[in-house]
């Protein structure tokens, strides 16, 4: 997936772009008690069962009244069973959304008519963004709020 365009505007909207990159979000922050081995191997069931798998993004959206989304299309049931499955097998005990969206965040604004200029430029990025989920990143966030990205996990069996 091309995310040259997206990046350049998360410059302009989305307070995280220097922090982290351009991502579909399955699982939210969370506390981890142990070492991020355990993690990986407590994940490789759920990730070994998914297939890579086609996304597009194409509908920008406000959320919340304050984040800019890019809602995934195409791969939108993937992604949902794969964050259930994360939730449901591995952080069982961590707190979930009420409700999961698949999208990418592409920025955030407190202020509703900013909001509105901000969904009118995301219709120009050139949508829609056509990719293949290959693998789980897992960031760590650090003590002054930048993600660290700790590995990578393929999905599939033989990804």
């Amino acid at each position: 997936m091309n995310t040259a365009a997206v990046e350049r505007f998360r410059n302009k909207w989305d307070p995280l772009a220097a922090a982290v990159p351009a991502h579909i979000t399955v699982a939210f922050p969370f506390e981890w008690p142990g070492p991020v081995s355990r993690l990986a191997k407590d994940l490789q069931p759920v990730l070994t069962a998914f297939t890579s798998f086609a996304l597009e993004l194409s509908t920008p959206t406000v959320w919340a009244d304050e984040y800019l989304f890019l809602l995934v299309n195409e791969g939108r049931e993937q992604v949902w069973r794969l964050h259930e499955s994360i939730y449901g097998q591995v952080l069982r005990g961590a707190r979930r959304p009420s409700r999961f969206i698949p999208h990418m965040t592409v920025g955030r604004h407190a202020d509703k008519a900013a909001l509105r200029v901000g969904i009118s430029e995301a219709a120009e990025i050139n949508l829609p963004l056509l990719g293949r989920a290959l693998s789980l990143t897992i960031y760590r966030r650090d003590n002054d709020g930048r993600r660290i990205r700790e590995l990578d996990i393929p999905l599939g069996a033989a990804s």
